[in-house]
């Protein structure tokens, strides 16, 4: 960290520590649903907690033309205040009340990952070292959350872990209020001007298949995670105390994260070996976890699974920021965002509808197609990169 630039230090730390809060609050959020003793309030859970991002693009203009930094610092201020409401709200009763504080918190916080970003490039660093420095971070400070999310529980009170989380916010407000970062283009606050600048985010998806593909590989690690935060209290019941199942299930975000951080630079950047290994992964990995009945088993799976996932996210994420420019960068991630809200959502709801075999059919068919369509963008990158030499 000692060569990163003090805003980069900043907002990788606050992160961390807001990262550390997201993850001990999960786990309690999935445990909480299960007292209303209605599956469809734990899918309800996934769903108001992704749904949020389908309203991204048309916020993604307005993260471009305002102070990003001041919007990060005001979305964490905004979702603490909200979750102190499901603090006290009594467990197993008024599921709506639970489901909506749930949606406003999530819903304010849809400002902040198009704009977090959006600033990650423009900090002055090495895109690919802060992308991955970024990613071991946070995918440790993800274990530690659920480690305390697994105290907090033995000592009787899960409603600790949601104040956890809203101490974590307020922590990561303080370490984003001291960045200092100029805004990364001149604002301009006109109605046309906006229109015109959203239709350029998303044009400029369509025809670049560097962007393309990374959006679409958001899409499916969304439809993935969606599938797989949805068995996390079934999974959980198999170890015999399904409530600090959950948590211990969510170290093996971080386990996986951290792992899949390391192995982005071994597997490499564009490469065909890099998206057999993630394709594969992610098939195996996934099936294991949702067929198997063994908690060791299905904790193993899950790590795999998670390694896979860190590794196709940074590097979706250094493709949009190395293949387009700085002021546009905001709209994308807002349009990729609000494809990951819909299709977690999506894969969140299927075991409602379908069986596990159903759905790993179409997991399987969304992998191979995205496989297809890596492999020819990869082609387009070294036929690029020979170009260049040249």
């Amino acid at each position: 960290m000692n060569n990163l630039s003090q805003n980069s230090k900043l907002l990788l730390v606050g992160q961390a520590l807001s990262f550390m809060g997201d993850y001990c609050v999960l786990p309690a959020l999935l445990i909480l649903s299960t007292y209303y003793e209605d599956y469809w309030v734990t899918s309800g859970v996934i769903v108001v907690r992704s749904i949020p991002m389908i309203f991204q693009p048309f916020l993604g203009v307005l993260v471009d033309r305002f102070n990003r930094v001041k919007i990060m610092l005001w979305t964490d201020i905004i979702r603490g205040l909200i979750f102190l409401g499901i603090v006290f709200l009594p467990k197993g009763e008024y599921a709506w009340i639970f489901l909506i504080l749930l949606l406003l918190s999530y819903g304010s916080g849809v400002f902040f990952n198009p704009a977090r970003l959006a600033v990650m490039s423009s900090l002055g660093d090495d895109i690919k070292h802060i992308n991955t420095l970024f990613a071991k971070a946070t995918t440790l400070f993800i274990i530690v959350g659920a480690l305390f999310g697994a105290i907090f529980l033995f000592f009787g009170s899960v409603k600790m872990a949601v104040a956890f989380n809203v101490i974590t916010y307020f922590i990561s407000a303080i370490f984003i209020s001291k960045m200092n970062v100029q805004p990364a283009v001149e604002l301009n606050k006109s109605l046309k001007n906006v229109k015109i600048s959203f239709k350029l985010g998303i044009k400029e998806i369509l025809h670049n298949p560097f962007l393309l593909n990374a959006v679409f590989t958001m899409m499916t690690m969304a439809l993935l995670w969606g599938v797989i935060y949805s068995y996390f209290p079934l999974v959980s019941k198999y170890i015999g105390d399904g409530e600090i199942g959950n948590f211990i299930l969510t170290v093996s975000i971080g386990l996986g994260g951290f792992v899949g951080a390391h192995l982005v630079n071994k597997w490499g950047f564009n490469t065909n070996k890099g998206l057999a290994y993630f394709v594969v992964l992610s098939v195996i990995s996934i099936s294991l976890f949702t067929f198997s009945t063994n908690f060791i088993l299905a904790f193993i799976a899950a790590i795999g699974f998670f390694v896979a996932m860190e590794y196709g996210e940074v590097l979706s994420k250094v493709k949009v920021q190395e293949n387009s420019s700085n002021d546009i960068q905001g709209r994308i991630f807002a349009v990729s965002e609000a494809l990951i809200g819909l299709f977690i959502s999506v894969g969140s709801i299927l075991i409602n509808f379908a069986n596990t075999f159903t759905i790993m059919i179409l997991i399987t068919i969304t992998l191979l197609g995205l496989f297809i369509h890596t492999n020819i963008v990869n082609k387009i990158h070294l036929q690029k990169s020979k170009n260049v030499e040249l």
